[in-house]
């Protein structure tokens, strides 16, 4: 199983788990960053740079 199968499992679990029990999961960023790169022939090459700031709430109800 690759990686990304990987995480896609483990988020499909963590939403039948608050679908059941009709709960919310609030994350809060503060400066997050998130850099993206690509493998070049002389290492890693940025491609680009997301900075998160704010709430995120992932909610199941009935």
């Amino acid at each position: 199983m690759t990686e990304e199968q990987e995480w896609a499992s483990l988020l499909s679990e963590v939403f039948d788990k608050l679908t059941q029990k009709h709960a919310s999961i609030t994350y809060e960023f503060k400066d997050l960053a998130v850099v993206g790169e690509k493998k070049g022939p002389a290492g890693p090459v940025p491609t680009g740079k997301v900075v998160l700031n704010g709430k995120l709430t992932i909610s199941a109800q009935k």
